[in-house]
């Protein structure tokens, strides 16, 4: 579905290159979260899954900076950036930065009458989209009058509207609190598990990233680990030297095991270790 072949980024203005040749491929219905410490690569990364930013080098000598094809489509050919960004939906950090009417209806719509799409269709979209968010009933509001989860909440369904078959979430949920997180990351798995929408997630939340089929670690502009949550978070140490956490229950796991308070073992979720701890618990 997508393929990242060698891709090389350096911004204006800086002699760091932002990614250092990068190769990654996602898969149809895969849900993938790419984490990383600030600086690292992974937003730099997300904006090239449809176009907003393309591969570039500022090397002397050096002409390869890499592609990355979304359905068999050059993100460099500008005659295929529309047909990309039908393909490949972004909601980005700050949800203020995306609504831009002051319905929550007339938001969701935008997009698919921005490209052409018949009336009709668009008012069925909306009723469609704003359901798989939970937000039908806010479908007359103001944006500005709902909680930053609800708005994140529209920006999700104004480009579900669209009809996307990737929705990338570039830290769709770092201005939210707890409960709010937890909100987005259930509608995301429910889009991406009933409704079958490819999902990647940039994120700086680890027990986020533990929801994935695939989590990716970005260091310094390469990608470091790249294999499911229960590989990667085996990593611990290595990902403490890198300046990134670990999930909770891989924290208080590893520190049980570091006591020889349990055996060791690969226990990921709350769940997981309840099943470890709680027989030790009863032979007190």
């Amino acid at each position: 579905m997508i393929s990242i072949k060698n891709v090389k980024y350096v911004y204006d203005g800086s002699e760091t290159q932002a990614l250092r040749g990068v190769n990654l491929r996602i898969k149809s219905g895969e849900f993938v979260a790419i984490v990383g410490h600030n600086g690292s690569g992974k937003s730099t990364l997300a904006k090239m899954l449809n176009a907003l930013l393309l591969p570039s080098n500022h090397s002397e000598g050096e002409s390869d900076f890499g592609s990355v094809t979304v359905f068999g489509m050059d993100t460099a050919d500008e005659t295929k950036t529309l047909d990309i960004r039908k393909k490949v939906g972004i909601v980005f950090q700050n949800p203020d930065n995306q609504i831009v009417t002051t319905v929550v209806e007339e938001d969701v719509g935008f997009g698919p009458e921005n490209l052409g799409v018949p009336t009709e269709e668009i008012i069925m979209r909306v009723h469609d989209a704003l359901s798989a968010v939970g937000m039908l009933d806010y479908a007359k509001s103001a944006p500005h009058m709902l909680s930053g989860g609800q708005k994140q909440r529209v920006a999700i369904a104004g480009m579900l509207a669209i009809e996307p078959e990737v929705l990338v979430l570039d830290e769709a949920t770092a201005m939210l609190d707890p409960l709010g997180r937890k909100e987005i990351i259930d509608i995301v798995k429910h889009l991406n598990r009933d409704k079958g929408i490819t999902v990647v997630m940039i994120t700086q939340y680890m027990d986020e990233a533990v929801e994935a089929d695939r989590v990716v670690v970005m260091n310094d502009g390469l990608i470091e680990f790249d294999g499911t949550p229960r590989d990667v978070f085996m990593q611990g140490e290595r990902l403490r030297s890198m300046g990134l956490d670990v999930p909770v229950m891989v924290e208080l796991r590893d520190n049980l095991i570091a006591e020889g308070l349990i055996a060791d073992c690969n226990a990921l979720t709350a769940e997981e270790m309840a099943e470890v701890i709680c027989p030790l618990l009863s032979k007190i």
